[in-house]
């Protein structure tokens, strides 16, 4: 059945005050032109105000830093939210901002500080990269064959996840501490002779120590130094002229290995021949300045770009909305609030690094792993002048319970059917409309429980209706009742039985 009165709803936020309240004052006779130009610009200083705020309103706006979430009202962007809320953002720390419909969310992804131990050196870096192989890409290190890498002494790989090894980036990240990376170089392969006299290749093991490079012995003969005479020479003589000016010739270049120059001269016919004597091989996407087959010529430079191409993952989250709902179980003017929780979308982006360094990021997929969840701003009931009805309590009688519901009246009249149609007037029980029944939602009152309400009487459960709901309670009368037989409000109920 319906009810004949809806609940009144009331807000819960005051009326916002702009600057500070005017102390009382007696007005004063303003006799000179000074007096009315203070009162000119009083009255500028107000029109300024409330333009203000009108150009300028609150919103409220969900800051997400790390594990911590903050409620902020702010004015004039997402920018001041991070002053507000005293966050520093530190260098390689990224800010996403959200929006949806009236509601915003900024969002601080903190970037990781990374220590990588290699070869002597240390490099500190701060990178948003989740793998092992991102962060050594941004620090400009190279993994070869034989190499080992360790994350806090734990053997790792290039493929591992980088937040998993340090314990988890949002960790590493808010206290500072950074991840500490180490390689350890293969060592190359040495010549020890045996006893027969042949020589066989091992790798001398114990901890990498620094070898000093073996010279290199040669002699640049430029052709036109040897040339044979037309005689006198001695044989030996000639015969040395002409090994030289047999010698294949050297063509001077250079070469762009990544970020290192490398200026040599060679007798190499090809770049694929160049690349050979730097045992380099080109990986699926790195960029190489020249064909393999062009041959070399004098002064070319040869350029070679590392490049990697590396998908990685990161979490991005929902904003979730703010409602107001009354609680029956909270008392007039009384307030709570249950706060919700952001989504969040796993996001996997395809990064591109160029010698180390990320020169794209392109979104590759997505998946929203867990929905916001809506919080709720929580009140007692009021009625539409801030008071709740008021009915005298005359029961004096044994109960089992007390409860404070919302009282509502209805009669025959307020259903489906027409009064000459069998079902008129029926409850969902199948008794009739009258004084003493009364309609309930059964999850909270169940059919059949006797209860006194004061002002009416004592009444069954026997029905219920599509608009009570919560502890809602719709008191029967008769259909030739007096006009308003009842006053909608808040009431305390005692539960018989």
């Amino acid at each position: 059945m319906d009810r004949s009165a809806a609940r009144p709803r009331s807000s819960l936020e005051p009326p916002l005050v702009i600057g500070r309240p005017l102390q009382s004052f007696t007005p004063i006779p303003l006799r000179s032109s000074r007096g009315r130009r203070h009162a000119a610009a009083i009255l500028l200083v107000a029109v300024l105000a409330v333009l203000a705020f009108v150009a300028f309103p609150l919103r409220n706006v969900t800051l997400i830093a790390g594990d911590t979430t903050l409620q902020v009202r702010s004015a004039f962007g997402e920018e001041d939210v991070l002053a507000a809320a005293s966050v520093d953002l530190a260098p390689g720390d990224r800010v996403l901002v959200g929006r949806e419909g009236e509601e915003r969310a900024v969002s601080v992804e903190r970037a990781m500080p990374v220590v990588v131990s290699v070869d002597g050196a240390r490099v500190e870096v701060r990178t948003r990269a989740r793998t092992v192989a991102g962060a050594l890409a941004l620090a400009h290190v190279e993994i070869g064959e034989g190499d080992r890498i360790y994350i806090d002494g734990s053997r790792t790989a290039l493929a591992d996840p980088l937040a998993a090894a340090a314990e988890g980036s949002v960790a590493a990240a808010s206290t500072g501490q950074p991840v500490q990376i180490e390689v350890i170089r293969a060592l190359p392969a040495t010549l020890a002779a045996d006893g027969g006299g042949e020589t066989t290749a091992s790798a001398a093991p114990g901890p990498l120590e620094a070898v000093p490079a073996a010279p290199t012995l040669g002699v640049l003969v430029h052709p036109d130094t040897w040339r044979p005479g037309e005689s006198g020479l001695p044989p030996d003589e000639r015969a040395l002229s002409l090994l030289v000016t047999a010698l294949p010739p050297k063509h001077a270049i250079t070469f762009r290995i990544g970020d290192q120059l490398e200026a040599l001269r060679t007798e190499a016919e090809t770049v694929a021949d160049v690349l050979a004597l730097y045992e380099v091989e080109l990986g699926e996407h790195d960029r190489l300045s020249h064909g393999l087959e062009e041959p070399i010529a004098e002064g070319m430079a040869l350029v070679l770009t590392f490049v990697e191409k590396v998908v990685e993952e990161h979490t991005e989250y929902l904003p979730f909305r703010m409602y107001y709902r009354d609680d029956h179980t909270l008392a007039p003017g009384e307030t709570r609030t249950v706060p919700g929780e952001p989504g969040e979308v796993r996001v996997w982006e395809e990064v591109t690094y160029e010698n180390g360094a990320e020169v794209s990021r392109e979104a590759h997929s997505a998946m929203r792993a867990k929905d916001p969840v809506a919080g709720e701003y929580l009140r007692g009931p009021v009625a539409e002048d801030g008071v709740s009805p008021l009915v005298v309590d005359d029961y004096a009688g044994a109960y089992v319970s007390k409860i404070r519901v919302w009282a509502t009246w209805y009669d025959a009249t307020h259903g489906w059917w027409a009064p000459d149609d069998p079902s008129y007037g029926t409850t969902y029980t199948g008794v009739r409309v009258d004084h003493g029944i009364c309609a309930v939602d059964p999850d909270y009152i169940p059919l059949g429980t006797r209860f006194y309400v004061p002002g009416y009487g004592e009444c069954l459960a026997a029905d219920i209706g599509g608009l009570i709901n919560g502890y809602d309670v719709d008191l029967g009368f008769p259909d030739d009742h007096p006009p308003r037989p009842w006053h909608t409000g808040y009431v305390h109920i005692y539960i018989l039985d």
